[in-house]
This record gives structure tokens, C-alpha cells and sequence, in this order.
């Protein structure tokens, strides 16, 4: 079994390794100038991207500026200057133009949505990509409007692009992980610390429980390394006191207590039984700490407070391929090193018993 378990936890981790580092980012829109436009004037929007050939799709190359589900101003002319940039132009009709504002939840809509298509670079899209100030003279251009056809999605095999995220994305696969891996040995951990208080004489129990907590610890400590780099590249430091971040840090200093509690006691069945009631607390103070407080209070961290959690705009088909496999093998590999360490443990208290007993 644990022969499979480490053939399991290389391959799935060697795959996330090489799939997230090798398959490239779909285009994205970094910066757009000018960012206000007004009713009856043409709009020259400048387009500057990452990961772009426009200079491929010279000729072929779409784009409209969408105002509601139903309505789109689509782009007269596509001047492309380089791989990387180009200008849009749009006739922008008089008087007060139908932009949704609010979706149909009340939350604030996309529009106006920039979406632009060529057959190399595939589908690109900008959220709330300008502002249109209402001109003094009333107009009906209905004509002004295009229809709106369904864009292609990008056949290529690519990962979404955020402006903020960008590159940095590819450590979902490695942050995220770790803190899976985490829970998944931290309650293996506490299991096994309910199974010695139930029977005291096996000791082995105790063992696992100690083996299972140190690596957990281990990998949350990997997870708060990882996040500390994504936040100094998207936040702009390391440590922005972030409730996430303070709330993480506090359970695992309450874990580290753990340790330090079990080093106190020269006694074993003493020690066993008082760091196994410990870790039933450590354990049950995660999960407020991790997953209560911070939804409680506005945080940076996705899916806590006001901030929206992973969405199919930054975790897409492409990156669950990855990054489900990515988790299943960290938490493998977790369970294979926590087996190792098992076996040492066993073998020093084999050694010690030679003897002195």
C-alpha cells in the first residue's frame, strides 16, 4: 500500500509541476487608455495585452464593447500595431447609453464588457472597461448597436489571465494544496489521538498522532511560505495582517504549542493523554479560526469576507485538470512522509527500550 501511495503522490505532483509551469496563460488585457468616453464622438481605445500575436490575427480580429446583455457597440476599425498592441475604434451613439450596471443578483454587473476575438489569440474579455459620460442631446441610434453573436471560446489549452494574478496564478497549485494536505493530516492526526484515549495501552497510536500532527504542521507552514509570495506580487507585501493571514497564523502557533506541551513530559502514557486531549482542541479551533472569522470580517483573501472565491474566470476547466490532481497528491505525499516518520519514531523507542530495558 505505501509502495502505490509514493508511486501515486510522485506522478500526481510531477504532473502539476510540469502542467502548471508548461501550459501558457490565454491572452489578457493588462492596460486601456483612454478609460472615458463620451456619447456622439469616436472612441479610439488603446489596447495593450500579454501573451498576445495580434500581429498574427492582422486582419481577422474582432471587438465590441458590451452594454447590457442585449446591446453592443462594436468596433469599426482594428489597427494593430505590434504583437502586443493595438487600437480599437468606435462610433459612440448620443444620449444616455442602456448600461447594466447591477446583475440580476443586485451585485455589480461586467458591463460595459470588452470582448475581443481572433482566431490565434481566441477570446478575450475586460470587465468594466470604461466610462461613458451621457452627451446633453437625446438620440434613438438604434443603428449604432450591433448584434451580439456568440464569440468562440479558446480552443487552445491555456489557463485564465487576471490583470492582478497574471503569472502568480500558477501557485493556486501549490498554495492551496498545502493547506489541504494540512487538514487532511491534522485529522487523521486527532483520529488517531481519539483511538489511544480510548485504549491508553496502544501505543502506537500516540506515535501516529505525533507523526501525522508534525507533518501537517509542516505543510501549513509551506502554505503560509506560498501565500506570503502571492501577497508580496498581488497585494504588494508579505504580510498585510490580512485576517486570512493572522487567522492562519494563530492556528498554527496553536499547533506548535502541541510540541512544545508533549516535550514537557518525561512520562509517556502521561504525555500521550494530555497531548491527546491538546490536539482534540488544537484540531477544533481550526476550523473557526480558518473558515468562520475570516468569512466574518471584509478580507483580501478570496472567498473571505466581501471577496468573491475562486470563480470559472480564474478557475477554469484547464486549472482544476491540474489543480485537483495537485491536491490529491500532496495530501498522498503527506500521508507517505507522516508513514516514514511513523517508522523512525517506532524505531528510536525500539532503540530506547534495547536499552534501558
Amino acid at each position: 500500500m505505501t509502495r502505490y501511495l509514493k508511486l501515486a503522490s510522485i506522478l500526481l505532483i510531477a504532473y502539476s509541476i510540469l502542467a502548471g509551469f508548461l501550459i501558457p496563460l490565454s491572452t489578457g488585457v493588462l492596460e486601456v487608455s483612454p478609460r472615458v468616453a463620451k456619447g456622439g464622438q469616436e472612441l479610439a481605445l488603446s489596447i495593450e495585452a500579454y501573451n498576445a500575436s495580434f500581429l498574427v490575427d492582422k486582419g481577422n480580429y474582432e471587438a465590441r464593447i458590451r452594454l447590457n446583455p442585449k446591446n453592443a457597440i462594436c468596433a469599426k476599425k482594428v489597427q494593430v500595431k505590434s504583437n502586443s498592441n493595438l487600437t480599437l475604434f468606435f462610433d459612440i451613439p448620443l444620449g444616455k447609453l442602456p448600461v447594466q450596471t447591477k446583475g440580476e443578483n443586485g451585485k455589480k454587473s461586467p458591463f460595459p464588457l470588452l470582448e475581443m476575438q481572433g482566431n490565434n489569440n481566441g477570446y478575450t474579455s475586460l470587465e468594466s472597461v470604461i466610462f461613458f459620460e451621457d452627451s446633453l442631446i437625446n438620440s434613438n441610434e438604434s443603428q449604432a448597436f450591433c448584434t451580439i453573436k456568440p464569440y468562440k471560446s479558446n480552443s487552445k489549452t491555456t489557463f485564465p489571465f487576471l490583470n492582478i494574478l497574471e503569472e502568480t496564478i500558477r501557485n493556486l497549485f501549490y498554495h492551496v494544496p498545502m493547506w489541504f494536505a494540512m487538514m487532511v493530516l491534522l485529522f487523521i492526526s486527532v483520529y488517531h489521538s481519539i483511538l489511544f484515549l480510548r485504549n491508553p495501552q496502544y501505543l502506537e497510536h500516540d506515535i501516529k498522532a505525533s507523526s501525522y500532527a508534525t507533518v501537517g504542521v509542516l505543510f501549513g507552514l509551506a502554505g503560509i511560505f506560498t501565500g506570503a509570495l502571492w501577497a508580496r506580487y498581488t497585494w504588494g507585501a508579505y504580510w498585510s495582517f490580512d485576517v486570512k493571514q493572522n487567522t492562519s497564523a494563530v492556528a498554527l502557533l496553536i499547533y506548535l504549542a502541541y510540541f512544545v506541551l508533549r516535550s514537557s513530559f518525561d512520562d509517556v502514557d502521561k504525555r500521550g493523554r494530555i497531548s491527546a486531549i491538546y490536539n482534540i482542541f488544537a484540531f477544533a479551533t481550526l476550523i473557526p479560526l480558518l473558515y468562520i472569522i475570516p468569512r466574518m470580517v471584509d478580507s483580501l483573501h478570496p472567498g473571505m469576507g466581501n471577496n468573491p472565491a475562486f470563480s470559472k474566470l480564474d478557475l477554469d476547466n484547464t486549472m482544476r485538470m491540474v489543480f485537483y490532481p495537485a491536491v490529491i497528491g500532496w495530501i498522498f505525499m503527506g500521508i507517505w512522509i507522516s508513514q516514514i516518520a511513523t517508522r523512525i519514531e517506532k524505531l528510536k523507542q525500539k532503540v530506547m527500550e534495547d536499552n534501558y530495558g
